[in-house]
């Protein structure tokens, strides 16, 4: 069985054929679901992964547009001329000044294309700078998407834990009912006390409260997966798979350096330090020259629509000598949120694998709790079954019967528990040191 599995292969077309069955087939029924469905469902309709969607694809419009001062510019204008002072010629475009001398009205039209031919590297700057915040945000949706998948299988296993400690107590309820039933016969007979029935009785109710609670808790558990599925569910709502044991190895070593080379995490600081750079090279071009081209024809005389015509060809060189002392700081500002980025993210990879160190050790743990309650499990019940034998032939105590079924149930609900935690530890390694999830 590998780490990811819940349930075999052949039990969840089954279950899956018994879920159909009661929610369409059955009036009432509601719906049972297993991890791969919660999680199918989830990552669906997560809002945060859609949220991060939109991110990534204002990210890409972005990219895209930044092409355009690659691109040349085509624009055309006009403008109407009146003279309000006594009439001069305004005009010398017109093939006959005769008309601009004599007329205060003059109408100008105007056609140009341009292109930058040197910038000093600003729009690569731009162009690259852009590119890299498009994928900062395409590995943010990754570490997104490993936080939701987290979640969910959290929640699902706190409620499959909850579920079982549900069954648990109601095997500690059907122990202490025929404790009591047993008590209570022997006290009919007038071989027992009364206040050994009234402890039974006591133990009896105890149960019984204690199950109400397990019951209102994984009912709270159900709700947090549903939530976290988001898509409409029918009630009753429950969660279906099994809790076993862990198989994974966990290797400290191995997953530190693949987390650290794959990490979303880290790459993603990776990229804002890239994207910081292009914006250190955005302020550095501003000390070199810019080299323009405009291709450019002009008609003007006193028509409306001007015969006048003049072509002209244009290339422009503008270099600023001084404009104070703005263009080196900036440089140097630039360069410090290089510098700052570049200690985040040595500090994300320092968390990192203090995450994953923890990780490991609450794994492992999560693994010896399992192995450690399980053996409980099996002595309290060789206890209990050893004293309840010794009470009905009138040579245990009721004490130590009652107490041995309270350790039985506790060594229960602990065992569950465990197991519990145990897949909660795994899950969480998995997001930590970054083991993806196929599914």
């Amino acid at each position: 069985m590998t780490h990811m599995t819940i349930s075999s292969s052949r039990c969840i077309p089954v279950w899956r054929s018994i879920c159909f069955f009661l929610v369409f087939l059955v009036p009432g029924a509601g719906l049972c679901i297993t991890l791969d469905d919660a999680i199918k469902n989830g990552l669906g309709e997560s809002y945060v992964m859609k949220e991060q969607q939109e991110f990534v694809k204002r990210s890409r419009f972005s990219y895209i547009s930044s092409i355009d001062p690659f691109l040349p510019k085509a624009e055309i204008g006009s403008s109407y001329i009146r003279t309000l002072s006594p009439m001069t010629p305004i005009s010398t475009y017109t093939g006959n000044l005769r008309d601009t001398a004599n007329s205060r009205d003059v109408y100008t039209f105007t056609g140009s294309i341009s292109w930058r031919i040197f910038d000093g590297g600003e729009r690569w700057a731009k162009r690259k700078g852009a590119f890299l915040v498009w994928e900062r945000e395409r590995e943010r949706f990754k570490s997104v998407r490993e936080d939701v998948l987290f979640n969910i299988k959290s929640a699902f296993y706190l409620a499959l834990g909850a579920k079982s400690i549900v069954g648990k107590r109601q095997e500690a309820l059907q122990a202490a009912q025929k404790i009591y039933n047993l008590t209570r016969g022997r006290y009919e007979e007038g071989v027992a006390k009364k206040s050994e029935l009234l402890q039974a009785e006591v133990r009896l109710l105890n149960t019984k409260i204690d199950l109400q609670r397990a019951r209102k808790e994984y009912e709270k558990a159900l709700e947090s997966v549903r939530s976290l599925i988001i898509a409409q569910t029918p009630d009753p709502f429950d969660v279906e798979g099994q809790l076993s044991v862990p198989s994974f190895t966990a290797d400290y070593r191995s997953l530190n350096d693949r987390a650290l080379a794959t990490k979303p995490e880290i790459i993603t600081q990776q990229k804002e330090i890239d994207r910081l750079m292009t914006v250190y090279d955005e302020k550095k071009s501003v000390w070199y020259p810019r080299i323009d081209s405009t291709l450019q024809q002009t008609r003007q005389d006193t028509r409306l629509f001007p015969d006048g015509r003049t072509d002209a060809f244009m290339i422009s060189l503008s270099f600023p000598l001084f404009d104070g002392v703005g263009r080196y700081y900036n440089m140097q500002g630039a360069m410090s949120d290089v510098n700052a980025a570049r200690q985040r993210l040595a500090e994300t990879r320092r968390t990192t694998s203090l995450d994953i160190a923890k990780a490991v050790k609450d794994y492992e743990l999560g693994v010896e709790d399992v192995k450690m309650y399980g053996e409980l499990v099996r002595e309290a019940t060789s206890n209990f079954n050893q004293l309840y034998g010794e009470y009905m032939e009138g040579k245990g105590d009721i004490l130590n019967l009652l107490q041995s079924e309270k350790d039985l149930a506790s060594a229960n609900e602990n065992y569950v528990g465990s197991l519990s935690r145990a897949r909660v530890a795994l899950a969480y390694l998995e997001k930590a040191a970054y083991i993806e999830d196929r599914r």
